[in-house]
């Protein structure tokens, strides 16, 4: 009888660490990369997942500030720009929230357009003085009136990029959890 308990308790310890596993792995294997290394379920300016994963957790992308590149005539200079260094940027289908200030109802308009053309025309720069090599880059317009977020720029790689006050802040995506 003392066999059969202990050997129906190292089941039940077995049944509760694979659960365990599984549940605290779901965020993993339900956002697997595609073979470009990048997200099939998660997208910035998309709704992102929302609904609660086991009862309260869930995923999305937040962004961080990983660097920046002072204009020519920018108002701003470097110890401007590295005070932010690092703020996170939050995006989900209808808020941009940004140091301390928050975009509600934000609509979003998307266009891909030439690098060189856009950049020249919108900063008066090259894309190389911009930090690129691409041809095209997706334009992203809002109606947000936070700093640097009524229209920005999305690169290939993914990093976001905002101007203000002729300083250039990229964006790096991080996970949150």
């Amino acid at each position: 009888m003392r066999k059969s308990m202990s050997r129906n308790r190292s089941i039940l310890m077995l049944f509760i660490w694979v659960a365990s596993a599984l549940i605290l792995n779901f965020g993993v294997a339900a956002f697997a990369l595609d073979p470009e290394g990048q997200s099939q379920n998660l997208k910035t300016e998309e709704p992102p997942l929302s609904h609660a994963v086991n009862q309260g957790i869930s995923m999305r992308v937040l962004w961080t500030i990983s660097g920046y590149k002072v204009g020519k005539d920018a108002v701003w200079g470097e110890e401007d720009a590295r005070k932010l260094l690092s703020k996170p940027l939050d995006i989900d289908a209808t808020t941009i929230t940004f140091n301390g200030r928050t975009c509600r109802d934000v609509l979003f308009k998307r266009e891909s357009v030439g690098a060189k053309e856009y950049l020249n025309r919108a900063y008066h720069i090259t894309p190389q003085a911009f930090g690129i090599e691409q041809d095209s880059v997706e334009v992203v317009k809002t109606n947000c009136d936070i700093p640097g977020f009524g229209e920005y720029v999305r690169l290939k790689d993914r990093r976001l990029v905002i101007s203000i006050n002729g300083v250039f802040f990229y964006f790096e995506p991080a996970m949150n959890y």
